[in-house]
């Protein structure tokens, strides 16, 4: 009897920790979506060929820049939720909305570490589609296609490799304040904080693939790089819908900022 019990009292547990009356519904999802989405792509097609004529600042730097901008917004917008849905924004509130807890395990609801080994391999697989060139060929089809949309050669960070910001160090804050707010408070925040403990109601099992959906279409402002994106990011918030944690995918998606990082101390130190 007792353990019918503890079974029934289990999947009660389940049921109760899974319940939210407030999920998002489809239509809100997409309006948040497109509150982050469109101003980035603003400032990518709009803006910048506006400014990079009459603006004294590298043009890579300025689209860097507002780049930053818009993952700031995501990082205001989040915040702007948060405070609408929770009133104060205490600690316990966070972490309850957020998943700001280690990953714990569906079944037994206790903290599961072993979860943090799991995105190993995620990263290996976001590495093998994004990172290590054999897909580049997607991007340039679409380039070639519609070559309206192939990005200006100063959108690509790594042309910024270049003897000019030999000793330049603003170009290290300029890239500590990008890794903070694109693998943090920005990106992170808004999509796998804000977003997918949301997303359940709507999706159903496949919140964390419809998750990976949206914030690979949100890179309009990469937009010939979306299918690239799409495949590499399918599964950055798999972990964090499992194991009801919102640390995993800051691991896969912050690995980026290592080589980023590291490439700008180089540059400003003269070694590239």
């Amino acid at each position: 009897m007792r353990r019918g019990t503890g079974k029934l009292n289990n999947e009660l547990g389940s049921l109760m920790k899974e319940a939210d009356p407030d999920q998002y519904s489809i239509r809100k999802i997409a309006g948040l979506w497109a509150l982050v989405t469109f101003p980035v792509a603003f400032f990518r097609f709009v803006l910048l060929p506006l400014l990079v004529p009459i603006v004294n600042i590298h043009p890579g730097i300025l689209f860097w820049l507002l780049m930053i901008v818009g993952m700031i917004w995501q990082f205001v917008l989040s915040v702007i939720i948060l405070k609408k849905e929770l009133g104060s924004l205490t600690w316990a509130g966070l972490k309850k909305r957020l998943w700001l807890q280690h990953p714990t395990h569906p079944k037994t609801f206790k903290v599961y570490k072993m979860a943090y080994s799991f995105t190993v391999p995620i990263i290996l697989y976001a590495f093998f589609f994004e990172s290590s060139g054999l897909f580049a060929f997607m991007e340039e089809g679409i380039n070639e296609v519609f070559p309206m949309l192939a990005p200006p050669d100063y959108t690509r960070i790594e042309n910024l490799a270049v003897p000019e910001f030999v000793g330049a160090w603003y170009l290290l804050v300029i890239a500590l304040i990008s890794c903070l707010f694109n693998y943090l408070l920005g990106e992170e925040l808004f999509f796998r904080g804000i977003f997918l403990p949301k997303m359940r109601g709507a999706f159903g099992k496949w919140d964390w693939a419809m998750n990976g959906v949206l914030f690979a279409t949100y890179h309009l402002h990469k937009i010939s790089e979306i299918p690239l994106f799409l495949i590499g990011s399918l599964f950055y918030g798999f972990l964090n819908a499992k194991y009801r944690s919102f640390w995993p995918a800051i691991i896969v998606h912050g690995v980026e900022a290592i080589p980023l990082l590291l490439g700008v101390t180089a540059v400003v130190l003269g070694f590239l």
